[in-house]
């Protein structure tokens, strides 16, 4: 299983090296050169190094970020103004549709384990300290249902045929839209130690 993912990884992580043009051809959401503009000039980062990762709806989060400036101002404002080495473990309320938990784990082995879906929030994923793989796919890539979708909960797991692994890890954060469904927590070589910082940012 390792040399599997160490060798997957490699190619993932030399397909992130692509020009930013062939990003966007894998974008079904097709932004507009303005929002394409917008996300380039990284006033929306609020200042913080880490980057987003590669598999990023450009699009999705341009016309969110229009529609609720202030969630994501303050996420990003969070990420920038805190010590996230040494935060409390647990989850925080920050007001107006955003939340933020603190974890820390040990990464696993993904199987069997099904990719989880969101509807009511958005997950923004930074790693704090250590890696991990997480894994990409759509909804609309779903060929088995695991466990139903529960709005209480807000969350529904799935089955796809083909699931897309990238690195996260201090220099990058992931975000997924309700169109993403996502594998995280996964080992990236050996199992190691993760801290993490986890928002949720609600969609309305």
């Amino acid at each position: 299983m390792r040399n599997f993912f160490n060798t997957r990884t490699q190619l993932l992580m030399v397909a992130m090296a692509c020009p930013f043009s062939l990003l966007l051809a894998k974008n079904p959401s097709k932004p507009t050169k303005a929002e394409i503009k917008w996300f380039e000039k990284r006033e929306w980062a609020e200042g913080i190094s880490a980057h987003p990762d590669s598999e990023i709806d450009i699009a999705t989060f341009a016309r969110h970020y229009k529609k609720h400036p202030g969630r994501w101002k303050r996420a990003f404002q969070f990420i920038r103004d805190h010590d996230l080495a040494t935060l409390p473990l647990g989850r925080q309320d920050l007001g107006d549709g955003l939340t933020v938990s603190v974890e820390e784990y040990t990464t696993h082995d993904p199987e069997p384990e099904a990719l989880e879906g969101h509807k009511i929030k958005i997950d923004l994923q930074y790693v704090v300290v250590g890696k991990e793989l997480q894994g990409y796919a759509k909804i609309t890539d779903t060929v088995a249902t695991v466990d139903p979708y529960l709005e209480k909960k807000d969350v529904g797991h799935y089955k796809v045929k083909n699931i897309t692994y990238h690195v996260a890890q201090p220099d990058r954060f992931m975000i997924y839209f309700p169109d993403d469904i996502h594998l995280t927590n996964v080992q990236y070589g050996d199992k190691a130690k993760v801290r993490k910082v986890v928002f949720k940012v609600w969609v309305d």
